[in-house]
């Protein structure tokens, strides 16, 4: 668990992350005293009993200081991307099922305003879901993997390391592959980056780590690759959304 907490604030954005095992949330203070944003406060649990989280984190309900935006992330590698010529929202189970992904029960959700290129299609639990609808009605809910689609370079690589999963984007002259993936080891992660660039040059690509535990992974990519960055950050997904939303 991490928790800073400043001063009061005229006004916050909210954003929370569900996860394989765990929920998270960071409050974002819009007008903090000396210039400039902070954290008003950051916790991550490892349990996703929102019910219970919600007893426990007053400032999740609480009416004051007012709520600017709210942002929730879905962090599965049970998701679909559809290209955006070709996506319409009311088929978003549709898709699921034609993929062989539908799971009967779950809340189906999509997102198709992050990326010019891909919609994407995922799954949460139903009362999780339910549960934050009911509390933030306006809340734009997304999946990381839709974070760096436009953004990703050419000829680059960019892993965003998130808990057991890694959201993987790979660039050539244009968007090559995308894909969410359980990775436990640096090892699994460079088979599924061998898999998903499919030739024996994947070594020319630059490789980008991003998140918490990127610069412990460089050492083990440098021999793999001629150039790797490891970008170090807490609460990438939190920071990179409201970037996107501006």
């Amino acid at each position: 668990m991490q928790e800073e907490v400043q001063p009061y604030s005229r006004s916050r954005e909210l954003s929370i992350q569900l996860s394989l095992n765990g929920f998270s949330f960071v409050v974002f203070d819009l007008s903090p005293g000396g210039g400039g944003e902070a954290i008003l406060r950051s916790v991550a649990y490892r349990e996703n009993d929102i019910e219970s989280i919600l007893q426990r984190e007053p400032m999740l309900t609480a009416i004051e200081p007012p709520l600017e935006r709210v942002f929730v992330s879905c962090s599965t590698d049970h998701v679909l991307l559809i290209p955006q010529p070709l996506f319409e929202p009311e088929r978003a189970e549709q898709y699921l099922v034609a993929a062989n992904m539908y799971v009967p029960g779950m809340t189906t959700l999509s997102n198709n305003l992050l990326s010019a290129q891909a919609a994407a299609v995922w799954q949460v639990d139903a009362g999780s879901a339910a549960g934050l609808l009911q509390l933030y009605p306006g809340a734009l809910f997304y999946h990381p993997l839709l974070l760096e689609l436009e953004a990703t370079p050419a000829n680059h690589i960019h892993a965003i390391l998130d808990g057991e999963l890694v959201h993987l984007t790979i660039c050539h002259d244009r968007l090559y592959a995308a894909e969410s993936f359980r990775a436990e080891t640096p090892e699994e992660l460079l088979y599924y980056i061998q898999r998903l660039v499919k030739h024996d040059g994947f070594t020319s690509y630059r490789l980008v780590l991003t998140g918490e535990g990127a610069e412990r992974l460089r050492g083990f990519f440098d021999r793999y690759f001629n150039e790797v960055e490891a970008r170090e950050i807490t609460f990438y997904n939190h920071q990179r959304i409201r970037e996107l939303c501006g």
